[in-house]
């Protein structure tokens, strides 16, 4: 009897484990492997008690990874260090932000393991539930890009604000920005020391990487299929590489536009901001790695549903 409950407790034990490791995608866990092997070798010794305590432990620290795992510091990752250039990599690379600051492979379109996080963040953010309200988001993201009037950003680095409209038709924000806002701002802008103020322009675009991750998530929670994720990333990354010139003009309009849009700082907030230090400044980051002027593949319109902006 003994030996059937501890056989059942270790196999749970080991089960929980071997999922909550390969669903983390993090090294850490895979190290408690010695505990499921002890777990097993005395159960099959005729130890039977004392495997409980292996199996106790493994499960303890299966909890922990769940926890402590969701609260990992961002970090660049990546699903396939070595994957060929594709527009789908080079249009993951731009909303590598939101990725990386929950320390995920920035380059995996579809990743099952974040569907909850992508439903909570989507409905409090755009409150988007599902398809109809995701393509209607999209939508509403392009239009602006495209109708709107794209305005200037003002840094004062002396008065530590950041000031500006989202655009031409939205009321002019301003922004106190912390000591550390004003040096990641100054060091992303190339301002010299000496420069009391700097503009920034052409800011709005940043927002295409919102897009990018809309259709991410929205392949990772099935509400888009292949065709038409892939027919968004392709839009998005040929509208964008033709308004900007590279990918440091892509961060500064990503750390001016994002501490204007988001002034009222949500769930997350801090995470993206240092995760878009990591993007800005780490040689392993794709925005360094990845040429901005790639040839980007024709955005096919033959096939694609009517559903999707054109």
């Amino acid at each position: 009897m003994l030996t059937a409950v501890a056989a059942i407790a270790g196999a749970l034990s080991i089960g929980a484990w071997i999922l909550v490791s390969w669903g983390s995608q993090r090294r850490q866990p895979w190290l408690m492997a010695p505990l499921a092997l002890a777990a097993v070798l005395l159960l099959v010794a005729g130890f039977a008690a004392w495997s409980f305590v292996p199996a106790l432990l493994l499960a303890a620290g299966t909890f922990a990874e769940l926890v402590v795992g969701s609260r990992e510091p961002p970090a660049l990752r990546t699903g396939d260090p070595d994957a060929p250039l594709s527009t789908e990599r080079w249009a993951a690379a731009v909303a590598a932000p939101f990725r990386t600051a929950l320390a995920e492979p920035w380059d995996e379109v579809e990743r099952p393991q974040l569907r909850r996080r992508y439903r909570r963040a989507f409905e409090r953010e755009w409150g988007v539930v599902d398809r109809a309200s995701l393509l209607a988001t999209v939508e509403r993201l392009r239009t602006e890009l495209y109708s709107g009037e794209d305005t200037d950003l003002h840094i004062d680095f002396a008065a530590a604000t950041l000031r500006g409209r989202l655009d031409g038709s939205a009321p002019e924000r301003l922004v106190h920005l912390s000591p550390d806002q004003v040096a990641r701002l100054r060091a992303v802008t190339g301002a010299e020391n000496n420069a009391s103020a700097v503009v920034v322009a052409g800011h709005r675009w940043w927002r295409s990487a919102q897009i990018i991750r809309l259709a991410c998530g929205g392949a990772s929670l099935e509400w888009l299929s292949r065709v038409e994720t892939r027919h968004l990333l392709l839009r998005t990354a040929a509208d964008l590489q033709r308004r900007y010139a590279g990918w440091q003009q892509l961060a500064e309009a990503f750390h001016v536009g994002y501490l204007l849009a988001y002034a009222q700082r949500g769930p997350g907030w801090e995470r993206t901001w240092a995760a878009l230090e990591l993007l800005a400044f780490d040689p392993a980051s794709p925005w360094n790695r990845l040429p901005w002027d790639m040839p980007l593949e024709r955005v096919p319109y033959e096939g694609v549903p009517s559903a999707l902006p054109q």
